[in-house]
């Protein structure tokens, strides 16, 4: 029996297009891989960089606990940034001791509502019932 030409040119139309799937299949894997290396590269890229911070950061806190001890001396043109390390520093200690008291007050406002508390509740006088 020969195959039907419909048939055949059916066959060949989902072949050439099972083909061109696989093509655009493979040329997706190869982006996403790519893609994917990217990503990973740029994740190391980024906690490079994130230990290069942390290791300057480090480094400014050494020289500048020596500078501190007078056992450092930076040239002139440093005093810009050391007098911005002072005021900041300033501020913090600022805000340190606004903190500190609002801790206190908050724990003087519950001191206060404590004893309230254990004195009504030992006042000897009996509660008022209320009306419905």
């Amino acid at each position: 029996m020969a195959a039907d030409p419909k048939q055949s040119e059916a066959l060949r139309q989902i072949q050439e297009a099972f083909e061109s799937a696989q093509q655009k299949m493979s040329q997706l894997r190869k982006q996403v891989e790519t893609h994917s290396a990217l990503a990973q590269a740029k994740a190391r890229s980024d906690l490079l960089q994130q230990e290069k911070e942390r290791v300057m950061r480090e480094l400014g806190e050494a020289v500048f606990k020596q500078v501190q001890k007078g056992r450092l001396e930076l040239p002139s043109s440093f005093a810009p940034l050391l007098k911005a390390i002072d005021q900041v520093q300033l501020k913090v200690e600022a805000q340190t001791r606004e903190i500190s008291d609002l801790l206190q007050e908050g724990e003087e406002a519950a001191q206060r509502l404590k004893q309230k508390n254990t004195g009504a509740a030992h006042s000897g006088v009996a509660t008022r019932t209320k009306k419905l």
